[in-house]
């Protein structure tokens, strides 16, 4: 499967490593730069890195479960269910291949969980309880700066630890103090970043998780949120990891003051409040706007890991056996589907698809570079409308040259921080760009003209998917740039549709 518009454009960030994007945090462009280093800017390089990452959180998950459940024949048999579990849900198989901010943020955040657990089952303030702190501190570092919701782990925990008797002693020890700082200290340069930028990427965060939707209603919205953790964990699996959450925080409870600090039902607690806290957050967040698929996905580490090591009937039985298998009919749609389109799902509304035809349109756009209208120009750039073109023909042209977005009809991005056609366009260049084959396209495209002596239109270009239509860009063309005008004056507000 070609590289979809979300992955070139996270790999246009490794071209450009710093401490902060529009975004996220570096985390995923640190990723897929090891990738790259590996095996050059190739889709395999792309994906080196996260499917690595994936590699790493399945052991780490093998492993938590394998803690949690006792280390002696309960733990090995968990350790088995916890790793049949991270084969066949989609999520964890197929979703964790693809250069995400996901891909840094599972691996992260799950051996934080496992540092986690270990602490909490170390006696209080020995020093094997400050080590797994600190090494939790690391990877909580790492999380911070992978996603902004890696908040929410650290945040289940306190309200845990503030809540249950057993776990309230440790705040008395060094550790959490210690790993609190040491996760705030590897996030410090994603601070400062923000801080030199006018604090943009959360607050584009923070509208675009809170701002007000026109789409749907509340209830449809918390209902398109649920139904879409249950297609990413499949339907009876979903049901058995959150019965599993709410068991754990309910005999957690019930358990508090009879319980030692190292008891494995307080243990389970702290687990199910990381797992708790994000579906409770997103569940708020849906009120005001859509939430998408993945953006929940920090629940299922701790909530893999409750049912791997469950020992109630009910998650080990019939539920379990028929989970697995709809969860493995589904990861082999999925994938069968990503191989090869066989199912009647129209290519404009199959997400999967959005990853085909970037070649033919880098193709036509190269082609269109070497037009002999540019004869008179001095430079040639090239140009897209939006960050997803943009990215896409940066990776596919045979040169990987530098590509602007002008994000005309788009929302804000990371192209817009660096410098722009706006800026780089200078008197008798010449200029390359894509734009949506309709009418809106066109008069964006007829906009861009007037900057120009002369524009040119190129050829309609189709992005097919075995022959279906996914969709039509128009290449244009423009020749000896006279007045660009200043990107200030051009740039829409961070509430701007994305």
């Amino acid at each position: 499967m070609p590289l979809v518009p979300d992955e070139t454009y996270y790999w246009e960030w490794t071209r450009r490593l710093q401490a902060g994007y529009f975004d996220h945090p570096p985390g995923i462009a640190f990723l897929v730069a090891f990738g790259v280093r590996l095996l050059g800017d190739t889709h395999a390089g792309v994906r080196a890195g996260p499917a690595i990452s994936a590699l790493a959180t399945h052991v780490a998950i093998v492993a938590l479960a394998w803690s949690l459940g006792g280390r002696k024949f309960e733990g090995a048999q968990s350790a088995v269910r916890a790793a049949i579990l991270m084969t066949l849900l989609p999520l964890a198989t197929l979703g964790l291949l693809l250069a995400t901010p996901d891909a840094a943020l599972f691996l992260s955040s799950t051996i934080a969980l496992l540092a986690v657990e270990r602490a909490l089952a170390s006696p209080l303030r020995s020093q094997a309880s400050r080590n797994w702190w600190l090494l939790a501190g690391l990877a909580l570092g790492a999380a911070f700066a992978s996603k902004y919701t890696a908040v929410l782990l650290p945040l289940g925990l306190v309200l845990a630890c503030g809540v249950h008797p057993a776990l309230r002693v440790r705040f008395g020890e060094p550790g959490p103090w210690l790993a609190s700082a040491i996760a705030l200290l590897i996030f410090t340069p994603v601070l400062r970043w923000n801080a030199a930028t006018e604090w943009i990427s959360f607050r584009f965060q923070l509208g675009h998780g809170f701002g007000a939707s026109s789409r749907g209603n509340p209830l449809s919205r918390e209902l398109g949120m649920i139904g879409a953790q249950a297609g990413l964990a499949s339907p009876i699996l979903f049901v058995l990891l959150a019965a599993v959450v709410y068991v754990a925080l309910r005999d957690g409870w019930r358990l508090r003051n009879s319980v030692t600090p190292t008891d494995v039902s307080a243990r389970r607690f702290a687990l199910a409040a990381t797992a708790a806290v994000p579906l409770l957050f997103f569940a708020v967040s849906a009120w005001r706007r859509s939430v998408e698929a993945n953006w929940p996905a920090l629940i299922y580490p701790s909530a893999l890991t409750l049912l791997a090591t469950s020992s109630a009937s009910w998650a080990r039985g019939r539920a379990w056996r028929s989970g697995l298998v709809v969860a493995g009919v589904l990861l082999a749609l999925v994938a069968v589907q990503a191989w090869k389109p066989v199912f009647p799902v129209a290519p404009s509304k199959d997400p999967i698809a959005r990853a085909y035809g970037w070649d033919t349109l880098a193709a036509a756009v190269d082609l269109a570079r070497h037009d002999a209208f540019f004869d008179s120009t001095t430079n040639r750039w090239v140009a897209a409308d939006r960050y997803q073109d943009a990215s896409e023909l940066a990776f596919h042209l045979p040169d990987q040259p530098v590509v602007f977005s002008l994000n005309l009809g788009g929302r804000p991005n990371q192209y817009d921080l660096w410098p722009t056609a706006y800026e780089k366009v200078r008197v008798g260049d010449g200029l390359v760009a894509t734009f949506d084959a309709d009418a809106n396209g066109d008069s964006l495209a007829t906009r861009v003209g007037t900057w120009f002596e002369q524009l040119k239109q190129g050829p309609l270009v189709a992005l097919r998917r075995n022959g279906g239509l996914v969709a039509t860009r128009r290449v244009w063309l423009y020749r000896s740039a006279r007045s660009v005008p200043r990107r200030s004056n051009l740039v829409p507000s961070l509430s701007s549709p994305r």
